[in-house]
């Protein structure tokens, strides 16, 4: 038992340590106190920023609209765990009332990529996720 616990401890320490540094050094775009991402830069260890493509959608379903605003037409709905990626002129655009959107695109088929549309920009709605750079 006493080996099995030592075996289980080391490899929770290797595995740890190992995440750590595989993780990337850098803080992803960050919301404002409403929530809102006002930025869609990640700032690296060194001070230098880059673009942040890549998002997750954390609400259960995200209308995304034809532009940047909550009353225009739903050209999609997307759901919990879609991926999208930031498309067109990667920026923060903002609609009438000042709340940030930005134009993306599904993740996935060459269909879903000819289908762009705007989401809000907000902590209820989306979050920045690691991705690789191929």
């Amino acid at each position: 038992m006493k080996l099995l616990l030592l075996i289980t401890l080391s490899t929770a320490i290797t595995l740890t340590s190992t995440l750590a540094i595989a993780q990337p050094n850098f803080q992803y775009p960050q919301p404002n106190r409403q929530g809102d991402y006002t930025s869609i830069f990640s700032k690296l260890q060194d001070g230098t920023k880059s673009l942040h493509y890549v998002w997750k959608v954390v609400s259960s379903e995200l209308n995304c609209r034809a532009q940047a605003g909550g009353n225009y037409p739903v050209v999609r709905t997307l759901s919990k765990g879609d991926n999208i990626d930031i498309v067109g002129k990667p920026k923060i655009y903002r609609d009438k009332q000042g709340k940030t959107w930005l134009y993306v695109a599904k993740e996935g088929s060459a269909e879903d990529v000819k289908i762009r549309c705007f989401v809000r920009a907000n902590t209820q709605f989306i979050k920045p996720i690691p991705y690789s750079i191929y």
